[in-house]
């Protein structure tokens, strides 16, 4: 069995001159060689590009960061939201649209959830504290691989099958969260304030959407692993 080639997005870091660097945390790439894949750091670039890439991945990762340009999903800008790269959006909404229509196995990480969902379609909360008058707290100043709150897992969804379904303990660092979800995909977990934890494609494809980061948990919590296993089998049945 070859091995699969996960392509993970990666963010520019424009602090840096005279031109921004590459910027990716390592703990992506070490989920991915863990799960058993060979991880590909995808620079931003080009949207045109991306109908040249997809066809060379076995799956790909939409990776956390930045917040998305709000009129990216018909909104105009509201008190609260953070810096966006519209360069960054488009690249990775062309990547994920390319790679929807060919079927390709996706998970998405926090923005990366967010991504998806606005790729498809769908809306974001632009700030979960000024929409949420009863939201807990999502963004704490804690490490990643900090447990913070926890999440209901659907019964029945592709996510109870990755760790079991009722409460499961996340890490949490987002202000933003999915607010309507696109129409190709399902809630499938919740945080006890209502926000969207979970996104999963309906028509049963592998197209996976978490709002917390397993990557910075996996370590030293392996169940969180799980999620780029699960990546890494639908992707090799690709390259079978």
């Amino acid at each position: 069995m070859a091995t699969p080639l996960i392509g993970i997005t990666s963010a520019e870091d424009h602090s840096r001159q005279p031109a921004p660097y590459v910027v990716l945390k390592n703990s992506y790439v070490r989920a991915v060689e863990a799960a058993g894949g060979i991880p590909v750091v995808l620079p931003v670039a080009d949207k045109r590009q991306a109908r040249l890439l997809i066809p060379r991945l076995d799956g790909i990762i939409f990776s956390g960061g930045n917040d998305v340009a709000p009129w990216l999903f018909g909104r105009e800008p509201l008190p609260g939201i953070g810096s966006w790269d519209t360069r960054r959006d488009e690249w990775e909404i062309e990547l994920c649209n390319r790679a929807w229509d060919s079927r390709l196995p996706m998970l998405g990480i926090c923005r990366g959830c967010q991504l998806i969902n606005v790729a498809r379609g769908g809306t974001l909360m632009q700030d979960i504290a000024r929409s949420n008058s009863e939201a807990i707290l999502h963004n704490p100043a804690i490490p990643h691989d900090e447990l913070c709150h926890h999440i209901h897992i659907e019964k029945g969804s592709m996510l109870s099958t990755l760790f079991a379904p009722g409460a499961l303990l996340v890490n949490s660092l987002h202000h933003q969260a999915v607010e309507e979800p696109a129409v190709d995909f399902k809630v499938t977990a919740r945080s006890q304030d209502g926000i969207i934890e979970a996104l999963e494609a309906k028509d049963g494809r592998f197209a996976l959407a978490l709002q917390f980061h397993p990557e910075g948990l996996f370590l030293r919590y392996p169940a969180f692993l799980a999620p780029f296993k699960a990546l890494v089998d639908a992707a090799s049945h690709r390259v079978d």
